[in-house]
């Protein structure tokens, strides 16, 4: 026998140990969620901020602006498609005219197709019933049918957005009927003018082969009128 021979670990307990670690690995990188599709977390990887919109006047007093919106798109993959996110917030100020009022929202991906999250839209919030939305809570991470590292759906970032949907109380969200190169969202707002500015959070994913570009718009009405704001762009 040769020397130190009997030290050696056997090949084949070597070979169990290596696809054990790869299989580990591909755990890590692969999750199967709950819906049956496997999973991989993709980064986000451009961005581009939104202008905010210019302020309009709501009939009965006070104003509503679209702020904080932008783009954030991913790398290509092996098809030469990319999933790119849209989000802004509608933010009407204090004292505003809004009791009972219906706002009406639509984000527009650029010819891109709007994402699906399993058998749903890729588009948040989601609708309500006759819950409030203060009940529905952002995730943190959207499940996006996106074929990446060979998994089925793209986990996306959404978290960092908005921290809610909206903070007032007894606010009913919809949607409205599915478009593939659109998505729109509805509004019923509760009685009285809110006493601390009302904010109404919205996101959808989109997927393309073309630079990522987006528009959002949205009108409120009430008895006295109508109102509205639009922002728009691209990451070039």
């Amino acid at each position: 026998m040769e020397p130190n021979t009997a030290s050696r670990p056997p090949r084949g307990a070597l070979a169990v140990v290596a696809v054990g670690l790869l299989a580990t690995v591909a755990a890590a990188l692969l999750a199967t969620d709950e819906n049956g599709g496997s999973s991989v977390q993709v980064e986000w990887a451009r961005l581009a901020p939104l202008p905010d919109s210019a302020p309009a006047r709501i009939p009965g007093g006070g104003s509503m602006r679209l702020v904080d919106a932008g783009v954030r798109a991913t790398e290509d993959n092996v098809e030469g498609e990319r999933v790119f996110r849209a989000a802004a917030v509608l933010r009407i100020e204090a004292g505003s005219a809004v009791g009972q009022a219906r706002v009406r929202c639509r984000m527009s991906g650029g010819g891109a197709e709007l994402g699906r999250s399993f058998d749903s839209r890729s588009a948040y919030p989601r609708s309500t019933g006759e819950d409030s939305l203060t009940k529905q809570d952002v995730p943190e991470n959207v499940a996006v049918r996106f074929h990446s590292s060979g998994a089925e759906y793209a986990s996306l970032e959404l978290g960092d957005a908005f921290e809610t949907f909206t903070d007032l109380r007894g606010v009913l969200a919809s949607w409205e009927p599915h478009r593939t190169v659109s998505q729109g969202w509805q509004w019923s707002l509760p009685e009285g003018r809110p006493q601390e500015p009302l904010r109404l959070g919205l996101a959808s994913f989109w997927k393309t082969t073309r630079s990522p570009s987006a528009s959002v718009d949205c009108t409120l009405e009430n008895a006295l009128g109508s109102a509205g704001v639009r922002t728009a762009g691209s990451l070039g």
